[in-house]
């Protein structure tokens, strides 16, 4: 699976039907968090994730929190470090959670919340950012490959030249391997791209319709070069399951340690840290 091609453009009728076929992934994420289901599951942050985002930032530095949801990074990221920042996402029930969360911060002009189309970022905030954090699976959420490449693209250009963006991509020989041959006919037809996957989440019996696009590591390579970036390393950002990692302080100490041992492809999602291509090491 780590040998990945490139992907066809879809004809018009083609990518017709797979726009119809992919659920609103706003709507989605406004009833997985209205829900509550969303903080039960992952309440709190990696600590994998969280220890390189706040080694990746300078002191004093800026970062984007690029689907920040209620700000399990977010929040964290402004209390350990003297950092400001700026928390985007599509979804409104996520963001009236963090700012109610965040008001501190944002009433000390140390965070702004930004909702809406990407372009809202620079209507709102002011890059470039030291850092841009995409954790846990964020890109994989937004569908079609041109579509995530443009999402890159726009990031890296709110970087410093020498900034760094970490993501946090699921892992396609780990994740939602039932879903995976359930896709390949609608793939076969051209109705999903090769690594997308439907899958769905149930609360108080309440189905919520989601969408993935899962990673390999030759793939993150092959897409952050295409964007204009530099990948300095490619390891696990977990190896248990998200909900485990995070849910428990011990079995968030496992994970940590355990992800520090297997090989990458045994990870449950990669952790993929880039800088903009030309800039130089730190």
């Amino acid at each position: 699976m780590d040998g990945f091609c490139s992907l066809p453009s879809l004809p018009a009728e083609a990518a017709d039907v797979e726009a119809a076929l992919r659920p609103d992934i706003a709507r989605s994420y406004d009833q997985y968090i209205a829900s509550g289901l969303y903080d039960s599951r992952y309440p709190k942050p990696n600590r994998r994730v969280l220890r390189q985002a706040l080694q990746m930032l300078p002191a004093g530095g800026t970062f984007l929190d690029f689907g920040a949801g209620t700000g399990r990074y977010t929040l964290p990221l402004l209390a350990l470090s003297g950092a400001t920042g700026v928390a985007y996402d599509i979804c409104r029930a996520a963001c009236s959670t963090l700012t109610s969360r965040a008001r501190d911060y944002v009433a000390a002009g140390r965070l702004k919340i930004v909702d809406g189309p990407i372009g809202a970022i620079h209507h709102t905030a002011d890059p470039p950012f030291d850092l841009a954090l995409l954790a846990f699976g964020v890109l994989g959420h937004i569908a079609g490959r041109r579509e995530r490449l443009s999402v890159l693209r726009a990031v890296r250009e709110m970087l410093h030249p020498d900034g760094r963006i970490l993501l946090g991509l699921p892992n396609a020989r780990r994740r939602f391997l039932a879903e995976q041959i359930a896709a390949r006919p609608l793939i076969r037809d051209g109705e999903l791209e090769p690594g997308d996957i439907l899958y769905h989440r149930v609360s108080d019996e309440e189905r919520i319709e989601l969408f993935y696009h899962l990673y390999t590591a030759a793939e993150a390579r092959r897409d952050l070069a295409e964007a204009g970036f530099r990948v300095d390393r490619i390891g696990p950002e977990s190896i248990l399951p998200e909900s485990d990692a995070v849910g428990r302080r011990s079995t968030g100490i496992l994970d940590d340690v355990l992800s520090g041992l297997v090989p990458t492809w045994l990870a449950y999602g990669l952790l993929v840290a880039a800088r903009p291509a030309g800039s130089e090491n730190r």
